[in-house]
C-alpha cells in the first residue's frame, strides 16, 4: 500500500528507513504512551526485513525525512465482524501540526473505500489527550473505557479508551 496526501507519502518501511524510525520510536515521547520497549537497531532491522501490509511510514514529500508510523491490524474485540485497528505515533518534532490527522485520513479512506470495512476500531490510554482528540476529530466515537487496563512504558498501569468509526459513520 502507498498513499499520498498533499504534504506525505504513507508506505511501508524499506530498509534505508531504519535510522529515521530508531531516532523517534526510542524516544520518551513515543514510549511514554504505547506499550513498547526501546528497541535496538538490529531489532529494527529484523522488524523492516519482514513483510508487513499492515505496519506503514509516513515520509515527508518534500524532505524524504521518516516521520511517523501507523499500524493496521485485526481488530483485537470484534469477532467475525469485516474491522480493523488502528495505532500509530509521530516523532515530537512533527506532533501538533496536522500530519497525523492527513496521514489517518487517508489511511481510513483507503480502509473503507479499497478494503470495504465495516469499522475501523482504535485504543487511546486516557492522558493522551491529543490522540484522544484527534480520534474525535477524524469522527470516531469513544466506546468506553477499560480502567487499569494495560501496562506501558516504565510500568505504569494505563486504563485505555477504546473508539470506533462505523463505515456509515464516516464521511471523508
Amino acid at each position: 500500500m502507498k498513499l499520498e496526501t498533499p504534504r506525505l507519502i504513507i508506505r511501508q518501511p524499506k530498509p534505508d528507513d531504519a535510522n529515521d524510525y530508531l531516532s523517534f520510536c526510542n524516544s520518551e515521547f513515543v514510549l511514554r504512551y504505547n506499550a513498547m520497549t526501546p528497541r535496538t537497531k538490529e531489532q529494527i532491522d529484523e522488524q523492516f526485513s519482514r513483510e508487513n501490509n499492515g505496519f506503514l511510514l509516513l515520509e515527508l514529500k518534500e524532505t524524504g525525512k521518516v516521520i511517523g508510523a501507523v499500524f493496521i491490524d485485526d481488530d483485537s474485540l470484534r469477532w467475525d465482524v469485516n474491522s480493523k485497528e488502528l495505532s500509530y505515533f509521530i516523532s515530537k518534532a512533527f506532533s501538533r501540526q496536522g500530519y497525523m490527522k492527513e496521514a489517518l485520513k487517508a489511511v481510513i479512506r483507503y480502509l473503507f473505500e479499497t478494503e470495504e470495512l465495516a469499522c475501523i476500531a482504535a485504543r487511546s490510554f486516557t492522558p493522551n489527550e491529543a490522540s484522544r482528540a484527534l480520534l474525535a476529530s477524524l469522527g470516531f466515537h469513544q466506546d468506553g473505557l477499560i480502567p487499569h487496563c494495560v501496562k506501558g512504558y516504565k510500568g505504569i498501569i494505563f486504563d485505555d479508551t477504546l473508539w470506533s468509526l462505523l463505515r456509515e459513520e464516516y464521511t471523508n
